[in-house]
């Protein structure tokens, strides 16, 4: 294959299992940040193995579904896989619920339309303001904890915006329809 024929043939796209075992490896990468943020900003660090484990398998499990959905999308199947990311929601149990707003919103924010970028950085903001409240007067290092929940806010929105891109068909019908 020429360099020539790898450019008219478009970009080469991930396979479902592919594509599902890095939203798994990415799921795992945000767990581990997600559990160092919150060693660094709480004032009694004590973590249980369990807790940790739970926390990683959590985010592990968001990771797989988010990638199986990129994968399916790829491949132009059914907008009803989307409903596989209820899935995700036992993430955002008990603490990780501060994170909710940018999971179900945050992904807007990576979508063309202007409307869809402000609904999504308000999902950023009420997740913010959801971590400010919790927060019952806490002193913490307000660099670790707002500068670290802003980054974990964000790659979990851009995870996230695969539930709301339009499918290939759809975007290779537009294309041809303009043609």
């Amino acid at each position: 294959m020429t360099i020539q024929q790898s450019r008219e043939s478009g970009p080469r796209r991930l396979s479902v299992p592919r594509s599902a075992a890095a939203g798994l490896g990415f799921g795992l990468l945000w767990g581990i940040a997600a559990r160092t943020w919150m060693r660094l900003i709480s004032t009694e660090p004590q973590f249980t193995w369990a807790g940790t484990a739970t926390i990683l398998g959590f985010t592990s499990i968001t990771g797989l579904t988010l990638g199986i959905l990129y994968g399916v999308r790829q491949a132009g199947r059914s907008r009803w896989w989307r409903a596989l990311a209820v899935l995700c929601l036992p993430t955002f149990a008990g603490a990780g619920m501060v994170f909710l707003p940018a999971f179900l919103l945050g992904g807007l924010l990576y979508l063309h339309h202007l409307w869809a970028r402000l609904a999504g950085a308000a999902g950023i903001l009420l997740s913010h303001g959801a971590l400010w409240a919790s927060l019952n007067g806490e002193s913490i290092n307000p660099w670790y904890l707002y500068g670290g929940f802003l980054v974990l806010s964000l790659t979990l929105a851009a995870g996230a915006a695969e539930l709301y891109r339009p499918r290939q068909t759809r975007l290779r019908e537009a294309a041809v329809a303009q043609e």
